[in-house]
């Protein structure tokens, strides 16, 4: 198992977690001098990156290499990502938030499904949810959407993200190849990656087990006390209409319809109420569920499997 493998730390004012990150990586049972270390800053305002650059000094020896670098602006997680990409000297980037942590046998279990599946390009595993009250059960993936080829995958990915970022494991050639990220949409790095995989031909593979503890809480995608994350939301809106509506057939207008309502309530209701997920928005958003058909039909077939 000599594949030289880097793994890509995405931080923005992360100081209180980025050590669980980076020590996570010490414990990886896979041979540390073929990995390397780029951890990506983009211009955190609190202390991430003097503790990244202080651990990575006490551990430049450990490890094949280790990169801090850092932007004097912040751009967004899209051009984050893209630095991180781009730095990387690796043959397979394992990319982890700065909050997030990787289980001990996260390289070793990836690589070891690389040796035995050599045509495979993308990896998705599985993550576990933790918080500071303890680990959830596992998240994981349909494994029936990985049954077809690229233009199948395609076609489910344009319904819906269903791809689990924080477990993704993808061979340096293939960013090469597509670009690395799409800085057109700045708070949304994933979504626009798997498609422009998938449209240049390369499936995602999936091993069924899990590899990385996923952080709860407010994150851009993932919020709780906060409705959302604006520039996050269009961010993701720009490139549902760039992107995947003109690839949707006419039977599915009631899926931009969907999109929209979803778009313009949170923009509305942040816009002229407040960002808190109160009990009087989650009102208002389920009752917008009458004007919402596509969803409406999705719920239905969901009950019937």
């Amino acid at each position: 198992m000599d594949t030289l493998v880097t793994i890509a730390v995405i931080a923005y004012n992360s100081e209180k977690t980025i050590l669980d990150t980076l020590d996570s990586i010490l414990r990886q049972t896979y041979n540390k001098k073929c990995i390397e270390v780029v951890i990506s800053d983009d211009a955190s305002a609190d202390a991430t990156l003097s503790i990244a650059e202080t651990w990575a000094k006490e551990h430049s020896l450990t490890f094949y290499g280790i990169k801090c670098i850092s932007g004097n602006t912040n751009k967004g997680v899209s051009a984050n990502c893209d630095s991180a990409w781009r730095s990387a000297s690796g043959d397979w980037i394992k990319t982890i938030a700065a909050d997030d942590i990787l289980l001990d046998d996260c390289i070793s279990e990836n690589v070891n499904y690389l040796c035995k599946n050599e045509l495979t390009h993308v990896l998705f595993s599985n993550m576990i949810p933790f918080t500071e009250q303890g680990r959830e059960p596992p998240i994981c993936h349909d494994k029936s959407k990985f049954l077809g080829g690229p233009d199948e995958q395609l076609q489910i990915l344009l319904k819906e993200c269903y791809l689990l970022a924080p477990t993704s494991f993808i061979k340096r050639d293939v960013l090469i190849r597509v670009g690395y990220a799409d800085l057109r949409y700045s708070m949304i790095e994933d979504y626009p990656l798997w498609f422009k995989c998938l449209k240049n031909g390369y499936r995602m593979d999936y091993m069924d087990k899990a590899t990385v503890l996923y952080r709860k809480g407010d994150s851009l995608s993932q919020q709780s006390i906060k409705i959302g994350n604006l520039k996050y939301l269009q961010s993701l809106y720009s490139f549902q209409k760039d992107e995947l509506w003109p690839l949707l057939s006419f039977f599915m207008i009631f899926k931009k319809w969907d999109d929209s309502v979803i778009f313009y309530e949170k923009l509305f209701w942040m816009k002229y109420i407040g960002n808190k997920n109160t009990i009087l928005y989650r009102f208002f958003h389920f009752s917008l569920f009458l004007i919402r058909p596509y969803k409406v039909q999705e719920k239905i077939i969901d009950s019937f499997r």
